[in-house]
């Protein structure tokens, strides 16, 4: 039985090329590719042109010759006196030969004879052809002359009379004058093509150079981060000012994203430790006295405390583990029902706040209204408004929930209290901030909830209520489904 693999194993990467290599090979492998192929059509056309150009010339001169040459009755080829040409001067890199059969050798030949030749090729032996076209032409061949110098020979059907035996006129022309242009044309290209291929290759290197530079930058900006300059710009700061390119933006977007939100959750845990440091204070400095003053401690009143401070670190806990969920965004919770949520924290405030004789009052459209988001942020932000609603209320409390896919959720709190002084409401967001000491609390509650509405990327107000004359709590956030 196979082992199963182990989790590092599976997540372990293979190893792959860079970015920059593969944005070299994808440019340059079809560069390349498309460079040899016009190298080598170039080439070709370039051969068969030139190739071209001396099988004319051959073509020419043997209309010429054989304008010359006429068969006598005894079935002998004779060349006619002719004014000296290439054709008479002795090794002159120019010969023809004539092949056929003469009328009393047509049954007793194999292979067709040499009936005529050219002066120029003097005494030497008959000329041999070897087999095959060159690459570029389909009519010439290559001999070898009298001096061991390269031909290039073409074949020529002629008739020189009605009803004789066919007939072929081999013309030779000195390949060494094409030889070395095409030698040439050769070398020629293959200069040009190293040299485009340096220069792309340079402008290659170049392009990765000013194209990676970006990236490069952000980088650089990501390593500094580990090590911070005392005055330096925030980290998302620095990220969003990079110049990076529209290519590159939503890039540079979601990472300065992550880091506000890293840096968010950061902060919101500093400010946790803080609220529950402050808010465990009250009671156990309650313990402290009643242990310093040499009386037994109640067991009722250490339960309680206990209890209290008990209930404190459940829920700054829970406040943490819902904050570690906002670095994926408002939208990674579960679906909650707002209106069970609220009736829920309406019930548990009613026992609480029984002394008071309050009047809770839950106004909504009467339409189901649900929120993407952690329960337990919900229920902090309720139970921590609804609590200071009720510390301050003089009879009536009414907590109004509307909201839609377009507008959000909006949740309005409001009471029938001496409401707050405009100052009073610019300094509420503080922690621990209290008006009156008098009224039971660690002055935490506005807080606390800010944090949560500013972690779903929401706003909280305070101002005067129009309805209830006290205050109003107005939050508004996003996440509402359809």
């Amino acid at each position: 039985m196979a082992l199963p693999l182990s989790p590092a194993s599976v997540r372990m990467p293979t190893r792959r090329w860079s970015l920059a290599a593969r944005i070299a090979a994808l440019v340059i492998g079809p560069s390349l590719l498309v460079m040899v192929l016009g190298a080598w059509w170039l080439r070709y056309e370039v051969h068969a042109s030139l190739l071209g150009s001396m099988s004319r010339t051959l073509e020419e001169k043997s209309e010429r010759i054989n304008a010359r040459l006429a068969l006598v009755p005894d079935g002998r080829v004779q060349e006619t006196a002719g004014g000296s040409d290439e054709f008479s001067a002795i090794f002159s890199g120019w010969y023809w030969q004539l092949q056929g059969q003469a009328a009393a050798q047509l049954r007793t030949a194999a292979t067709p004879l040499v009936l005529g030749r050219s002066r120029s090729l003097w005494d030497q032996p008959d000329l041999v052809t070897s087999p095959g076209t060159l690459w570029g032409s389909e009519r010439l061949q290559q001999a070898v002359g009298p001096q061991k110098e390269p031909l290039l020979v073409q074949h020529f059907a002629v008739q020189l009379s009605a009803g004789a035996a066919p007939m072929y006129l081999q013309v030779y022309g000195p390949a060494q004058p094409l030889m070395a242009s095409l030698r040439r044309i050769d070398q020629i290209l293959a200069i040009t093509c190293a040299m485009l291929l340096l220069v792309m290759g340079a402008l290659v290197w170049l392009q990765l150079r000013v194209g990676l530079a970006p990236l490069k930058r952000l980088v650089d900006v990501i390593a500094s981060l580990g090590k911070p300059v005392p005055g330096a710009a925030p980290a998302t700061e620095q990220i969003a000012q990079l110049p990076l390119g529209a290519d590159l933006q939503p890039l540079q977007q979601e990472l300065a994203a992550l880091l506000a939100r890293n840096t968010q959750v950061v902060e919101r845990s500093r400010s946790h430790a803080a609220d529950l440091n402050h808010a465990l204070k009250k009671p156990l400095s309650l313990l402290m006295a009643h242990a310093g003053s040499g009386e037994a401690l109640p067991a009722a009143m250490v339960l309680q405390q206990t209890t209290a401070m008990a209930r404190l670190i459940d829920r700054y806990q829970a406040r943490t583990f819902s904050d570690a969920t906002l670095v994926h965004g408002a939208s990674a919770g579960l679906p909650v029902d707002v209106l069970a949520c609220a009736q829920q924290m309406l019930a548990m405030l009613r026992q609480l706040h029984q002394a008071s004789d309050l009047d809770w009052q839950l106004v909504n459209e009467g339409s189901p209204l649900w929120w993407r988001g952690e329960r337990a942020d919900l229920e902090e932000l309720l139970g921590n408004l609804l609590d200071n609603a009720g510390k301050w209320a003089a009879s009536q409390v009414r907590l109004t929930v509307r909201g839609n896919a377009a507008q959000g959720l909006v949740l309005l709190v409001e009471d029938d209290g001496p409401g707050m002084t405009d100052a009073q409401m610019q300094a509420a967001g503080e922690r621990g901030k209290r008006f009156d000491e008098s009224v039971a609390g660690t002055g935490l509650g506005l807080s606390i909830a800010q944090h949560i509405v500013q972690g779903y990327d929401g706003q909280l107000q305070l101002r005067k209520s129009e309805a209830l004359k006290g205050l109003e709590v107005r939050v508004d956030m996003a996440g509402v489904l359809a």
